[in-house]
């Protein structure tokens, strides 16, 4: 049994305006003409429309039940109306009722009352807001939903599980360390570039695993060139003498003399993508890029060679 109040005005009014916002992303099976006034009726009682612009029009979406993977996101189907089935803001739809359900990620005291005559150690708090059944007119709701009642979607795992991942920010580290000679063999390595912990998830029988892994490094020395590597590269260790890095080396062509206290200043970004593992009733498993990180500015000082007669 599902127990339910309206929030207080402030984020009624807050969620309505959010939901005619999430309303966009609706996708209806027929064209009607739109009313006047700028906004348009995608379906009885649903008004679509962007904030501060006059409407936006719903379109049929002719692949069924697409989405997911790596094209784009799931879609649910409502009354043979399309929905993302995740939504970072509102959560995960059900397609049973149509409605948006996220549990709070600050759940209130126990004497709160929505809580209702049910106890914290019964269930959780969720947001619920239904835009198909009330066009988003009357926000959102505080719901109680007991504990196990409720599966999250495979959309709100991946998403979780993904979020999950934190990649480290590599620390770019350069052989020699003090300074490197034009045309000469320079080792570039990025400290702090280990594939970090897999996100995971689970819920409902299903479980999503999210597995980073670095696919390369551009370095950027400001000396009119980047090098793109296919790996972090290899420290360099002084048994390794003057031969060049076996994955990672560079040659500058022009001394850093002439910029500012006379030395380049550089950048290495690591690049990554995540496999994606889904275990369950319908099983999966892609690849997602990730998105760069960049190291902190760094500075490395280039002479050039003199030959004297």
């Amino acid at each position: 049994m599902l127990s339910a109040r309206k929030p207080a005005g402030r984020f009624a009014a807050v969620a309505s305006l959010s939901a005619g916002l999430l309303l966009t992303s609706a996708v209806t099976a027929t064209a009607d003409e739109p009313p006047s006034g700028g906004a348009e009726q995608c379906f009885p009682n649903v008004i679509c429309a962007h904030a501060g612009s006059g409407g936006t029009t719903a379109t049929p979406n002719p692949g069924g039940n697409g989405g997911g993977s790596d094209g784009g996101p799931e879609l649910c189907s409502y009354h043979g109306v399309q929905w993302a089935c995740y939504d970072p803001q509102w959560g995960s739809f059900d397609s049973g009722e149509g409605c948006y359900y996220r549990e709070l990620d600050k759940q209130p005291p126990a004497d709160d009352s929505a809580w209702g005559t049910n106890k914290p150690s019964d269930g959780s708090i969720y947001s619920k807001v239904c835009p198909q059944t009330n066009g988003g007119q009357d926000g959102a709701q505080f719901v109680f939903v007991p504990t196990g009642q409720r599966a999250k979607s495979v959309a709100e795992l991946k998403q979780e599980a993904k979020d999950r991942v934190h990649l480290p920010a590599p620390v770019g580290r350069v052989a020699p360390s003090g300074t490197a000679v034009v045309k000469a063999p320079v080792w570039l390595w990025a400290e702090n570039a280990t594939p970090p912990k897999p996100g995971n998830a689970t819920s409902g029988g299903v479980s999503v695993t999210v597995t980073a892994r670095l696919t390369g490094a551009t370095w950027d020395f400001g000396d009119g060139r980047t090098k793109e590597c296919a790996t972090a590269g290899t420290p360099y260790d002084p048994k390794y003498g003057g031969t060049a890095s076996p994955d990672c080396g560079y040659e500058f062509t022009v001394g850093s003399g002439t910029k500012q206290n006379g030395a380049f200043t550089a950048t290495v970004s690591t690049h990554w993508v995540a496999d994606v593992v889904v275990t369950g009733p319908k099983p999966e498993k892609y690849t997602i890029s990730m998105p760069p990180q960049d190291s902190e500015p760094f500075t490395v000082k280039v002479a050039e060679v003199q030959v004297l007669n």
